[in-house]
This record gives structure tokens, sequence and C-alpha cells, in this order.
């Protein structure tokens, strides 16, 4: 009778035992981001498929390095506490900032491998590597290889222009492309420009780059940038630009009367910044064909884009989803688990990319559902008067180089642009001179670091 018993309370406990280790735990996630973009992914994809999850979503926006400043803060002071961030996103200007420090851990702490991301688009992958160690730190659910987008109408007054084909062939490189900013400035009397102004360029040039910023703890100018400042000067003095920046009134006027012909954009430039500046009251509820009827209606300039790949491949932007090191060092297996399960459904998930590409029609960052899309004809954009932008996307994604990518690249490019591309391009210095406050101005806010 004892033995029996015994057997019962035995099976009694390994049933508990057992039960308890199958319940599902309940995980709380702390997500961090500076816009609500991945916020209405969770939303939409993410919880009507993880029930057991509650998302904690934190947005603190990138003006006046708020979100910079809010994450330095709580990971120097209070990394592992409840408050602070299991998971958070990381934008192109930082993201070599943080997956180059100890804050964000290397996602094979969450059991993520070589081979769940084989499928990534090589430069994002490459970008959310942390240099020095190799550990893969970030990964992004997008690829943002660029390409030029121009007026269907303006370029067959101004150049005869009848077809993408014929715009590339005006445009298929620098020189190119001075000459028929030339020729439109001409022929339109001056009305339309090329580019609203050299900032227009910057990335097709910045991403063209042989050297990073900064090699070996020494400051890095590579020559390309030369190439770049000479064209700026060109479209400034010969007045080939509307001689504006970049989110400036006059570059979003661009998209939307015949002040401007072409601009230079990535994927999520094409869908967020394009598309809702068109002229055109827009919002993420109305289908292509609302819009397209009342542009019809309105005015506006939906449906008259084209995309080439313009003189160069490129990349601009991008967002990459890190995960806390310190919460994932103190993480339950459950939660590490859920954090593993977070980062590669939005990154690597094939039924979400998928389902994501075709809702929205931005750029995944996965060859496989980039090669499948492709495979079944791509995306027709009414945008775009029906052109597929995913067979012009693929021809960039993977030519950007992501190793070029720095620690220092944000503040590194607004230097270059205060000190050197606008004062030289309005003739306001000579290059030496423009050259030489650029390295003071190295030195002065990054003195650890060899200016020649």
């Amino acid at each position: 009778m004892k033995k029996i018993l015994s057997l019962v309370l035995a099976l009694m406990m390994l049933l508990g035992m057992v039960s308890f280790a199958g319940a599902e735990e309940e995980i709380v996630l702390n997500v961090w981001s500076f816009t609500n973009e991945l916020e209405g992914m969770i939303e939409k994809y993410y919880k009507p498929t993880h029930p057991n999850v509650t998302i904690n979503y934190v947005i603190y926006p990138t003006d006046g390095g708020e979100y910079t400043s809010k994450v330095d803060a709580i990971m120097a002071s209070a990394a592992a506490s409840d408050e602070a961030p299991d998971i958070f996103t990381l934008e192109a200007a930082f993201v070599k900032k943080y997956v180059n420090s100890p804050v964000t851990a290397d996602l094979a702490k969450v059991g993520i491998t070589e081979e769940d991301v084989a499928a990534a688009i090589p430069v994002m992958k490459q970008i959310g590597t942390n240099t020095a160690t190799g550990e893969l730190k970030g990964l992004s659910w997008q690829a943002t290889p660029g390409a030029l987008m121009y007026r269907a109408s303006l370029a067959e007054k101004y150049l005869g222009v009848t077809s993408p084909e014929e715009m590339q062939a005006l445009v298929a490189d620098w020189d190119l492309f001075m000459e028929t900013a030339a020729k439109l400035n001409e022929a339109s009397e001056g009305a339309t420009k090329m580019v609203v102004g050299a900032g227009d360029i910057w990335n097709a040039f910045n991403f063209g780059r042989e050297q990073g910023w900064v090699v070996d703890g020494k400051l890095v100018i590579d020559p390309i940038l030369y190439d770049y400042l000479d064209l700026a000067v060109e479209l400034e003095q010969d007045d080939l630009s509307n001689k504006g920046a970049a989110w400036s009134e006059v570059w979003f006027a661009g998209m939307k009367t015949d002040t401007t012909l072409c601009f230079f954009l990535p994927t999520w430039g094409l869908h967020y910044t394009l598309k809702p500046n068109c002229g055109l009251t827009t919002n993420d509820k109305m289908t292509d064909a609302e819009m397209q009827a009342a542009c019809e209606k309105d005015g506006g300039t939906y449906g008259d884009w084209r995309m080439v790949a313009g003189p160069v491949g490129y990349s601009w932007g991008g967002t990459w989803i890190g995960a806390n090191d310190a919460k994932v060092e103190a993480a339950s297996d459950a939660k590490k688990a859920a954090i593993k399960d977070f980062i590669l459904f939005f990154t690597m998930s094939e039924e979400f990319l998928y389902q994501y590409a075709k809702d929205s029609g931005d750029f995944v960052g996965s060859n496989e559902i980039v090669n499948k899309i492709l495979a079944e004809g791509g995306t027709p954009n009414p945008f775009l008067g029906g052109q597929d932008h995913y067979s012009i996307f693929a021809e960039a994604a993977n030519l950007a180089n992501g190793s070029i990518m720095t620690d220092y690249d944000e503040k590194m490019n607004s230097l270059w642009s205060d000190y050197v591309t606008t004062p030289y391009s309005k003739g306001e210095k000579d290059l030496d001179a423009a050259i030489a406050d650029f390295k003071a101005q190295v030195t002065a806010q990054f003195p650890e670091l060899v200016v020649e």
C-alpha cells in the first residue's frame, strides 16, 4: 500500500511539474521607438497572433535628440529597471552608436542564429553588426535602397522623354545628370529645376564612399566628397536648383508643383514622403484608387511620377530593432524566447513580411520575400503610373556598402553640411578655408580623433 501511495504521490508531483512547465507565461515587453510606425505594425500583425504578450509601447521623438537622450539616460542609470526598454528601435543616423556599444545585446543571447537571418539583405545586417566584435545586434524589417523619382509630364515637356528608359539614359552618370539639369533649366526658362538643392544628391554620394568618416581613430574625408562639392557648387552657382534644403517648405512644394523635376528618395520616401505631399490630402486609409480619383478632380501630381535607378545605387535611412543587454541578461528563458520571437517576427517572418509588403508597398529586408514578389510580377504602383517600384529598388538593394557607417555619422554629416557644403557652394568661403573650419569643429567635438 505504501509503495502504491508513494507512486501516486510521485505521479501527482510529476503531473504538477509538467502542468506548470507547460503553462504559457504571460510576458510583458517594453518597446521604445521614435515613431508610431512599429506600433501600428504591432497592432495589426503581431497582437492577433501573440495574445500572451503585452506590449508597452513608448514613443520619444527624434526632434532635438529627445529619443537618444532618453535611451542614454536610462541605460546609464537604470538599464535593467522595469521601465527600461526590453526592445528598442534604432534609426540610421545613430544605429552604429548603439550596435557598437555594450548597451545592445548580441542577438545570439536570445537564440538568434546565422541560419535565422540568412535571407536578410546583406547591407541591413551589416549595419546592425558590431564593427569590432562581429556580433549581430540589430535587424531591420525593411531595406532602404534609393532611386531617382521624376515627373513624367515635365520630363516629356522639357526633355522629350516618353519612357523611364529614355530618362535613365539622361541620368546614367553624374556628368549626364548635370548636362540634363542644364538642358532642363534652359528649356523651362528657369521654371523647373532638376533638384531642390545640393542636399538632394548627398545620400547618393555619401553611400558611394569607400571609407567611413573614421578609420582606426583617424578622420577620413573620402575623395568622392570633393566630387560632391563640385556638383554642389555647379547646382548653386549655375542656378540649376531651387536652392532649398531637404525637409524645407521649398522641398515639399516641389513635390506638388512644377518647380522640381527629380527627387532622390529611398523606399520609405516614396510611400511616406512623396505620396503624402503630392498635392492631395491623403491618409493611410485612402486606397490608391481614391487618391487617384482625388488627383483627377482637385489637381496634384499623383500618377505623374516615375522611377529610374539614376546615376548610382545608394541607401538612405532604415530602422533596426535591438535588445537591451541588461534586460536580456536578467530575463527568464520565456522572456528571452519572447524577445527572440518579436525580433524575428518583424524582420524575418516570411508570412508577416510578405503580407506587410503587399499591404504597404514597403521594400522589406528579406531577399527571399523580395524575390518572391518579383517572381509574381512585382508591385504595379498607381502613384507611378503603374510602374513596378519593387524591381527598381531591388537593383540597388544589394549595392549599398554598410561598412562605411560609423558611430560618428550623424554629427559628421551635419558638420560637413554646415561648415563645408553650404558656405563653399554659396561662395562664402574658399575650399581650403571651409575644410579647415570643418576639421577644427571635428577636433573640438571629438578630441579623441586624429585630425590631420
